[in-house]
């Protein structure tokens, strides 16, 4: 059997690991945006509202599912 035939009923792994990389990197940004938020390692230089944190939590998320729909597709 090739590489190229799939066999029914069973997992794509290719699909799998480029999904599993996407929840690793959504996973990151949302920690890493977490501890920023928490921490303000800026102190007073950057100040925000929650709408701005909000829209911006919500633009990585946007960016992370077209990222997992994009790799997805693609494979």
């Amino acid at each position: 059997m090739s590489y190229e035939q799939q066999v029914t009923g069973r997992i794509d792994l290719d699909a799998a690991f480029k999904a599993f990389g996407a929840v690793g990197i959504l996973i990151a940004v949302v920690l890493t945006g977490t501890v920023v938020v928490l921490t303000n390692p800026f102190g007073g230089l950057i100040t925000a509202s929650p709408a701005v944190i909000g829209t911006v939590a919500f633009t990585l998320l946007l960016v992370a599912v077209g990222y997992t729909t994009f790799a997805l597709r693609s494979g």
